[in-house]
């Protein structure tokens, strides 16, 4: 099946989801595009507006219980395999990242296994719009596992990103991380493993509406340990 699958995380996004939904619908007439909406238990009106979506060839489903990030990460992949489709591209309910890119990203994927959003290639907007504290621990950790990986990638922490399904299917989920640093995992791998990787440049985002759940402390921490582990690993 030539198809796509973009997948929308949810929690507690009612006051950013309706820009999304107004940008997906703008190509959500390609029959060769399915979209997954996933709400992770959200306990505002993400659930309610999600109902009323008008995007064709939709699906949205509701977790019983909030499982967090990577769980529903490692869903999606799994649902990506089992379907058949050829591309999953993920996207962010809180408006973060550009949804309208979504076809840019995914023709790029006819010739990368991962594509993934940088913002450092859009280094004016990056520096505008990104908090401070946040630029320059995107900077500093990019050089450390750049240095540490023997790679050149501008960035890793970008959510908006598409993976070619062929190239997870060799993936042993239970082997990565059931947290938000998952991405950056599945990235240092296909890096060890000389798959096909692109970027392409995209604007920073921050609403004020966005609130993070991850501790800046915890999400430092965690890309070091992570990254030196990647690294002695293989």
């Amino acid at each position: 099946m030539n198809k796509t699958l973009v997948v929308v995380f949810c929690y507690n996004v009612e006051k950013n989801i309706k820009s999304i939904l107004k940008k997906i619908k703008k190509y959500s007439l390609n029959s060769k595009r399915d979209f997954l909406f996933i709400d992770d238990c959200s306990t505002d009106n993400t659930k309610k507006i999600l109902k009323l979506r008008k995007i064709k060839n939709s699906k949205t489903i509701t977790n019983k219980y909030n499982q967090g990030f990577g769980l529903n990460y490692k869903f999606s992949i799994k649902y990506s395999i089992t379907k058949g489709y050829k591309k999953i591209i993920f996207l962010h309910g809180d408006d973060q990242y550009p949804a309208q890119k979504v076809p840019n990203l995914e023709k790029q994927l006819d010739y990368s296994d991962l594509c993934y959003g940088s913002r450092s290639l859009y280094n004016k907007s990056m520096k505008t719009n990104m908090p401070v504290l946040r630029y320059i621990a995107n900077i500093i950790l990019t050089k450390f596992i750049n240095i540490l990986l023997n790679n050149d990638s501008t960035e890793y922490f970008s959510g908006f990103r598409g993976l070619s399904v062929e190239s997870l299917k060799d993936l042993k989920l239970k082997n990565f991380a059931d947290s938000w640093i998952i991405e950056q995992q599945i990235h240092f791998y296909f890096i060890n493993k000389n798959k096909r990787i692109k970027e392409i440049k995209i604007p920073t985002v921050y609403h004020k509406t966005q609130e993070s759940n991850i501790p800046p402390f915890s999400y430092v921490f965690s890309v070091i340990i992570n990254t030196i582990r990647f690294a002695f690993r293989y």
